[in-house]
């Protein structure tokens, strides 16, 4: 003991020296650590934006998996995302309560016009198809502007079963009667054109769009006044009856939905009919006009064929 205390006292400065040192060393190295760890959760939490999970308004049902539209790479405001993923949580967390009634209320008026007509048509078209009677799980990611890719899996916890095969839809959001709706299954939305143009006595006017995400449908309304029978598409090439943007990229018409008796207008009377056309939604396509390229006049034993434009 008396060696000991011998030695440190030759040697305290030595001693304390190598103490001192050890101790700043170990004070060190927990500074480097905590600012790490500062550093680390400020770039987790917004340091780098440009692609996040969006972790702090994910819900039991649906996960924001990105924060950038796929179509444009623009970042998507949080509360976007957040209002967002509430109306699709709870259109799923009803359909997964088989709550189908209240799910159904949750589409807009144009949805259900367009896609659904009643509840049965919905539960049999929508819910039996995508549900199968068993709760799921979804992700989503913004596709542009207010339209939301939506990833749909089988919830494992609740079923105990493996998801094989992830079905997928297109739901956009909606403002109706300052309400936020649904249009599902990839219907993006409607428009009203009203737009008409006449020609020989030929009155066209395109009443309405409306878009999904692989085409589009227009309402045009004709009216006959030249006396004679019309027939407004020769149907002689599928290409005679498109769309056409300001690119003047031609967008043809589904043909061969269309038959002769549907584009056939007699005399002194209006008719309206619903054309699809092979366009998908893209953001920055502009449609400018609808074509009519071999609008048919009977007269007698003659025919005519003129061209009309709409502008949309």
């Amino acid at each position: 003991m008396n060696q000991l205390i011998r030695y440190y006292n030759q040697n305290r400065k030595k001693i304390w020296g190598i103490v001192i040192i050890i101790a700043s060393a170990i004070l060190l190295l927990q500074l480097v650590n905590y600012f790490y760890k500062v550093e680390n959760q400020k770039r987790l939490e917004g340091g780098n934006q440009t692609r996040k999970e969006i972790s702090s308004i994910n819900t039991n049902t649906t996960k924001v998996i990105d924060n950038q539209s796929v179509v444009t790479g623009k970042q998507i405001a949080e509360n976007d995302l957040e209002t967002a993923t509430n109306i699709i949580d709870t259109f799923f967390s009803y359909c997964n309560g088989k709550e189908i009634e209240k799910a159904y209320d949750l589409l807009t008026e144009d949805c259900k016009t367009e896609m659904y007509k009643n509840l049965e048509v919905f539960e049999q078209a929508y819910y039996n198809n995508v549900f199968e009677g068993e709760p799921k799980t979804a992700s989503i990611e913004n596709w542009y502007g207010d339209t939301y890719k939506v990833k749909i899996m089988g919830n494992m916890l609740a079923t105990g079963k493996k998801e094989e095969n992830q079905k997928q839809d297109y739901i956009t959001i909606v403002k109706e009667n300052n309400e936020n709706k649904l249009n599902i299954n990839g219907y993006i939305g409607k428009k009203g054109i009203n737009k008409t143009t006449e020609k020989n006595n030929i009155k066209v006017e395109i009443v309405n769009r409306n878009t999904y995400k692989d085409y589009e449908t227009y309402t045009v309304r004709i009216t006959n006044n030249t006396g004679n029978t019309i027939l407004l598409d020769s149907r002689s090439d599928a290409k005679t009856l498109y769309i056409q943007d300001n690119k003047n990229v031609r967008y043809s018409s589904y043909s061969h939905e269309l038959t002769e008796p549907m584009m056939t207008i007699t005399p002194d009377n209006t008719k309206e009919i619903t054309i699809k056309f092979y366009s998908a939604f893209i953001s920055s396509k502009k449609i400018e006009e609808i074509v009519f390229s071999e609008v048919v006049l009977f007269n007698g034993q003659l025919t005519e064929k003129i061209e009309i434009r709409v502008d949309i």
